[in-house]
């Protein structure tokens, strides 16, 4: 006996958290007792107990001495004619004079007419007797008894006839005021009993029913949701089985599983058919069911409210079938008919223009339909996928396309798509995933097999890249992918001396007015990496982007050019660079170009001050693959940005955090950045050994893959800043000297001002202040804005260190500004500190300043006056008749003698002193 049952044996006069309904019904017999009849529609979906109220109510009818004549609708039985009336009727002795209906119908007899007799004959049994009539599962009714239980309900009237049925009802049917026209009968003054799940108190007590030990309350609450029927199996199973520690989950998923095969099996073969076609195509249009279904022994509506009754289906176009119930719907389905229903169903879509993405949905499951519409929207659906990031997904279109007959040069795209979606997802197999996309044959197919190369390089793979392109130079390549294959062996050599047993020239001997987009691309990152001329990269990088050229699809020379941009200064062209990328790369579902593009904007908005920003876009690039499937060239570059990020936030300890995630040991690609970024924590933590032994590291990576540009990492600056730490002056002060020589020859803004800057930190003497005034000089017109506040308050603090503080408030309130803008907390800090010295320190004794201007001679003070009158020193030689040099030679004592560091700080003497004389 199972719990439910055993707990209604021990309380018969009730049902488990159905007395209020039970009171209802009990009301309408006692009613019935008295002679008035009724009607009662009892509502409630598949496994809540209608079938055991309707029970109790016809042994209480019964007990009370009442007629009662119960039926049940079948979906097997739902076409034969008075199947319904004739279980009902059977057992009634007033009728036993009536023939057989069906005899009654073949000699002619008129069905009103016989409607009316039976009607007549079961209201004058009534008379004598009430009667309850209890029909179970109303809407599996046979017409010929719907019509005759219609017609029962107009002709009772005030007579003792009760009529109880019960029906699934209607989704939407939320209150008793809904309307009801169920089963084609009239219920006028009836009465509506909703059924509801159990509630978790009353799960409860059904599980104390059961023998000890019993399984948790709350885990068999939710897997049931308080579904009588289904709780009652569960609870049988769970006793039956090893004990508590079984799993509900899986014993629930296992009834529902069995029930919903054991309906599927005993359901007419024409609608076992239709659920298979539902559960293949899921949706519930009769457009689309109608040519797709086999042929139906009733009306598809008609079916259709059957299947929705058992609970096979829903009633929610939206939902045609619950995703569990559809799977077991299919598994019990052959592989041959759920293709072909799927194929049938998707060219059915196609014809009538349904969403593309219904279709392709189906033809996901479905047979080869070898049409190009199929191959078309397969594709669409990939790439859409692909956008969302949802590569798994993408992946199964991909391969679903590849089965439908397509030209060998698009199956070549298709292949190297699906790669590269796999390729994304894997970071152990990306690699050979690439590097069996280039082994495709076919003169069609150079382009695809360049694509691949492409994604290996970005993925660090340059070895695996020039084997690739020596064997795919040996194949027919016209103009144009010739060009790119050059573009390409360029950067993955990183030299540019080209290869000319594979016609592959040196850069150097090709015209630079000959050169592709792709070629002057390469070239452009060639000059800034060997720090050859800024100047000529620069002109090379806007050849590169001039708008007139074709535009480049590859995604390894965009990203070259976008760091050359960088480097020369040019970071708005550097951004929109990045930008293409990112949306080229983003269409295609590449995710790698997608990562290094949005972190080379991030460093841009690093430089710049935009904190914010920078963030925002390593947060994207972060999300934009899955967290272990990045290749180390991607995994380096977020790291590097993220410790970058929280060292120009001023947080130590994100910085800290940011390198302990980081995996050191990548290819050179991007590894000297990361460990750049991890020698400046370790400065800033002032270990200073630690930091001169990473920035010697990354000095080493650096020179064997070539580059010198100081731009890129000035990594000789911070050698000569941590030596000088720790006392070693002599490598401080060669190591600033080369990385001086090769910023002129860089020539931009910003290298020349962060060397001078790194060299008024490293060299500890006068020259300090001249090396930070010309570092701030540089970068106040370069887009390294946090670089241009660095230098500011080095400046700012060395001049308060020589006592010359009279252009100390200047400097302090343009720091001020900047750091408000850009929000740079540690810059604040320091602003303060300064500011408080600078309070802190005695104030000039102008009787003293005083003193020393009246002490100068006539020719000194003649020669102040034309300074302060903003004449220049080749102005002033020319009208003093000497050289340029001999008045800087005068100035210079001048200044030393009155205690200023140049013009500003003189003007400023000049305009105390005259408001103190």
């Amino acid at each position: 006996m199972s719990a439910v049952r055993r707990l209604e044996a021990e309380r018969a006069d009730e049902l488990v958290e159905r007395e209020t309904e039970l009171r209802l019904l009990t009301r309408l017999i006692g009613d019935l007792e008295l002679g008035h009849g009724g009607s009662a529609l009892v509502l409630g979906p598949a496994g809540s107990g209608r079938t055991a109220l309707l029970d109790q109510v016809a042994s209480v009818a019964a007990e009370r001495g009442l007629q009662v004549f119960t039926a049940r609708g079948s979906a097997t039985e739902s076409e034969l004619p008075y199947g319904l009336l004739s279980q009902l009727l059977a057992s009634i002795p007033e009728l036993a004079d009536v023939p057989w209906l069906h005899a009654a119908l073949s000699d002619g007899t008129d069905v009103q007419v016989l409607h009316e007799l039976l009607c007549q004959r079961l209201l004058e049994s009534a008379r004598r007797c009430p009667v309850l009539l209890v029909v179970d599962d109303l809407i599996l009714a046979d017409e010929q008894s719907e019509a005759w239980l219609a017609a029962l309900q107009r002709r009772r009237g005030s007579d003792p006839v009760l009529l109880v049925a019960a029906h699934s009802g209607p989704q939407d049917a939320d209150s008793d005021e809904a309307p009801l026209c169920l089963g084609g009968l009239p219920w006028e003054n009836r009465h509506v009993v909703r059924l509801r799940p159990l509630s978790e108190a009353a799960v409860r007590r059904l599980v104390h029913a059961v023998p000890a030990p019993r399984p948790p309350v709350a885990e068999v609450y939710a897997a049931t949701r308080g579904n009588p029927a289904l709780l009652a199996e569960v609870l049988a199973r769970s006793s039956a089985g090893p004990g508590p520690g079984a799993e509900i989950t899986a014993i629930t998923a296992d009834v529902r599983r069995d029930t919903v095969l054991d309906l599927l099996a005993r359901l007419p073969s024409d609608l076992a058919a239709l659920v298979r076609t539902i559960a293949a195509i899921g949706t519930l249009d009769e457009a689309y069911l109608r040519p797709l279904a086999a042929p139906l022994g009733m009306p598809l509506s008609r079916a259709l409210r059957v299947l929705a009754d058992s609970g096979l289906i829903g009633t929610d176009p939206a939902e045609p079938m619950n995703p569990q119930v559809a799977t077991w719907v299919l598994a019990a389905t052959g592989a041959d008919e759920r293709a072909g229903t799927r194929r049938r169903a998707a060219e059915l879509g196609h014809r009538r223009a349904a969403p593309e993405e219904d279709v392709a949905g189906l033809l996901l499951g479905s047979q080869p339909v070898g049409e190009p519409w199929a191959l078309e929207t397969l594709h669409a659906a990939a790439l859409r996928r692909r956008e969302a990031g949802d590569h798994t997904e993408a992946a199964r279109y991909y391969r679903r396309a590849l089965a439908e007959p397509a030209p060998p040069g698009t199956s070549a795209r298709l292949r190297l798509e699906l790669e590269t979606v796999e390729a994304s997802s894997c970071p152990f197999t990306g690699g050979l995933r690439l590097a069996r996309a280039t082994r495709i044959s076919g003169d069609d197919t150079v382009r695809t097999r360049l694509s691949a190369v492409d994604l290996m390089m970005q993925r660090g793979a340059r070895d695996d890249a020039l084997r690739e392109l020596a064997v795919l130079s040996e194949a027919a390549v016209d103009d144009r992918d010739r060009a790119d294959l050059v573009a390409l062996h360029w950067l993955a050599e990183g030299t540019g001396a080209g290869a000319p047993l594979l016609g592959v020239p040196a850069a150097a001997d090709v015209d630079p007015a000959a050169l592709t987009p792709a070629q002057a691309a390469a070239a452009s990152w060639l000059a800034t990496t060997s720090c050859r001329d800024g100047r000529a990269a620069r002109r090379l990088a806007r050849r590169a982007a001039d708008p007139s050229n074709e535009p480049m699809t590859l995604y390894s020379p965009r990203l070259a050019l976008a760091i050359t941009f960088t480097q020369t200064d040019d970071v708005l062209e550097a951004l929109s660079v990045y930008e293409e990328v990112i949306a080229d790369a983003s269409a295609a579902g590449a995710g790698v170009p997608v990562a290094l593009g949005l972190t080379g904007q991030a460093w841009i908005h690093l430089q710049r001050g935009r904190v914010l920003a920078a963030e925002e876009a390593l947060a994207k690039a972060a999300a934009s693959g899955p967290p272990d499937g990045w290749p180390l060239t991607v995994s380096d570059s977020l790291s590097t940005i993220a410790i970058a990020s929280a060292l120009t936030r001023g947080d130590l300890d994100a910085a800290q955090r940011a390198v302990d995630a980081s995996v050191d040991g990548g290819p050179l690609y991007s590894a000297p950045y990361l460990l750049f970024m991890r020698g400046l924590l370790e400065l800033d933590l002032k270990r200073h050994r630690r930091a001169l032994g990473l920035f010697q590291e990354c000095g080493r990576r650096m020179n064997a893959a070539g580059w010198l540009n100081p731009g890129l990492v000035p990594w000789r600056s911070h050698v000569a800043i941590a030596a000088q730490a720790l006392g070693d002056e002599h490598t401080a002060a060669a190591m600033i000297s080369e990385e001086w020589r090769l910023a002129q020859n860089w020539g931009t803004r910003t290298a020349i001002g962060r060397t001078h800057l790194s060299a008024g930190v490293a060299v500890r003497s006068e020259d300090a202040v001249f090396r930070l005034t010309q570092a701030v000089n540089a970068l106040q017109q370069s887009p390294a804005r946090v670089l241009y506040v660095e230098a500011v308050l080095l400046l700012a603090g060395a001049q308060l260190n020589r006592g010359q503080t009279s252009g100390v408030p200047r400097l302090l309130r343009e720091a001020e500004r900047l750091a408000t803008a850009y929000q740079l907390a540690w810059a604040t800090s320091r602003i303060a500190d300064l500011g408080k010295r600078l309070s802190d320190r005695p104030r000039r004794s102008y009787r003293t300043a005083s003193r020393r201007w009246r002490a100068l001679s006539p020719a000194a003070t003649d020669l102040v006056r034309r300074v302060l009158s903003n004449a220049s020193n080749a102005e002033l030689a020319e009208e003093l008749g000497v050289s340029k040099r001999a008045v800087e030679l005068r100035l210079t004592a001048i200044y030393r003698q009155l205690e200023v560091t140049g013009r500003a700080e003189l003007r400023e003497l000049f305009d105390a002193l005259d408001k103190e004389l």
